[in-house]
């Protein structure tokens, strides 16, 4: 089934002022201090003065390659949670000018010096090395399979055993190598990050029989995680991905789960649908009520309303109303990665009714998701973009005291996700949800539709209008375009 995706906004929206007729004097922030770091200090005085600074603060430390003392500044902004991949790439060039080496190996080095507890900016770095050029990897090929065989930091050895396969630009001898020196793992691990998908569906055959028939479970679990990365080979995954949902259980049947909803829905074999769909009701019904709202439960939910979408209208309706009169008001929304994206472009809810938003972020940069009352998305995004980042990076970011916000999430960081519980507006009407990270908002929005009755809507749908171009969505069938959200109608 062909997939309708909304009409993105001209990319002269970019442009907008961050004040424009919503803007005013009282809005604007007050700026940030300059910090006083001292830079001719130890170098173990010097990271301390950093690491005490905001990512706000730390841009604004002074930094060029005119003298090395300005290293540790652009080794912090490299490695540091939640910054900008502009900045990262700054970064990269200066300290690729002032130790005379490439950005290959600044990037290895920078992964191997991330913080440990940080999992998702190691994961950012790995994606910038999969974007360096194949010959510039090649050209430090000897450096990069040191790293495979002997690095102690299993992010290290992901990074450096992905990073010989581009070099090469096939599997054949990353594969061989990970498997004479236990590091097939780190290899699967990091298949999905490789950004050429001709080079991730050369793995299908060795990765595809690690998906059912091994008993090294942490194995199985990389290997159920990155067969739904491989093109070309959609059908045979769903497939198999199916057969281990209805046949497995526990964290290979969740992993199942998460990775068949990755797999493009016009990409999934329509014999498959209606009854991987029948399955994912009986997997809902075993669980009991109080552990129906929990992570696993609530992506197995959300690829039951995905299948729905994909069957005839009679038989996907009859799918939702199964899963809501269990009684799970779960809607997963995903973000697309390097896309700026979400993967739903609007989720149905009925009025008054208690409802879960989880946001799941599979790109490379963080996002949040914002819900404001009809109309409001563009005034509250644009007041957002002139916040500064909060000097406490735990802290809401972008998040503007604005009546109009209605809920909200923090900022989600790569491959992380989160969480938030609502009852639903009285009102029926058609409320905005938006990322309000600077920038982010003119591609990156949906529309949250309340209405009366959820079961009513259904059997006469009618999709809300993009909140841009204000042009009714396709009433899609869809890869989680549209979701919908209820709790039972018969009580």
């Amino acid at each position: 089934m062909t997939r309708r995706l909304f009409k993105l906004i001209p990319a002269v929206a970019l442009a907008l002022s961050a004040c424009g007729t919503v803007c005013h004097a009282d809005d604007q922030p007050a700026p940030v201090e300059k910090p006083h770091v001292l830079l001719d200090k130890s170098p173990r005085v010097v990271a301390y003065q950093l690491k005490r600074l905001s990512n706000a603060q730390l841009l604004l430390v002074d930094r060029n390659t005119s003298d090395a003392k300005y290293k540790a500044v652009y080794e912090a902004i490299l490695t540091r949670k939640g910054m900008e991949s502009k900045y990262r790439d700054e970064a990269v060039k200066a300290l690729a000018e002032l130790d005379k080496s490439s950005p290959v190996v600044v990037l290895l080095d920078a992964i191997g010096n991330a913080d440990p507890e940080d999992k998702s900016t190691p994961r950012e770095l790995i994606g910038m090395l999969m974007a360096q050029k194949p010959a510039d990897l090649a050209a430090q090929k000897d450096k990069i399979q040191s790293l495979a065989t002997d690095a102690q930091n299993n992010v290290v050895k992901t990074a450096a055993y992905v990073a010989l396969a581009v070099a090469d630009g096939k599997p054949d001898s990353a594969w061989e190598l990970a498997s004479s020196k236990n590091g097939l793992r780190n290899l699967i691990a990091g298949i999905p990050l490789i950004k050429d998908g001709k080079l991730r569906s050369a793995f299908f055959e060795q990765v595809n029989p690690l998906v059912t028939k091994t008993s090294d479970a942490p194995m199985q679990g990389v290997a159920i995680e990155a067969i739904s990365s491989m093109p070309g080979h959609e059908a045979d995954a769903f497939k198999e991905l199916a057969d281990l949902i209805t046949a497995g259980k526990g964290d290979a049947r969740d992993a199942a789960v998460r990775s068949v909803r990755r797999i493009p829905a016009d990409k999934w074999p329509e014999a498959g649908i209606e009854p991987l769909a029948g399955v994912v009701v009986k997997i809902v019904e075993q669980t009991p009520a109080d552990q129906r709202t929990g992570p696993a439960i609530a992506q197995t939910v959300q690829l039951g309303n995905d299948l729905s979408q994909e069957m005839d209208d009679a038989k996907g309706q009859a799918i939702r109303k199964q899963l809501r009169e269990l009684a799970v008001p779960v809607v997963v929304i995903r973000t697309l990665r390097e896309q700026m994206q979400y993967d739903t472009k609007y989720f149905v809810v009925q009025a008054g009714k208690p409802v879960e938003v989880t946001l799941e972020n599979a790109d490379a940069m963080p996002h949040n998701l914002v819900i404001t009352t009809p109309g409001a998305m563009q005034e509250v995004a644009v007041q957002a973009g002139t916040m500064p980042p909060p000097m406490d990076d735990s802290k809401k970011a972008y998040i503007p005291d604005n009546p109009k916000v209605l809920d909200s999430l923090s900022m989600v960081q790569p491959e992380e996700s989160a969480t938030m519980t609502f009852t639903a507006p009285k009102a029926p009407g058609e409320y905005d949800f938006v990322c309000t990270f600077p920038g982010h908002w003119v591609r990156m929005y949906g529309v949250m539709l309340v209405v009366p009755d959820l079961e009513a809507w259904e059997k006469s749908p009618k999709p809300p209008q993009d909140p841009l171009n204000h042009k009714a969505y396709d009433s899609q069938k869809n890869e989680g375009n549209a979701a919908m959200a209820g709790m039972d109608h018969s009580h």
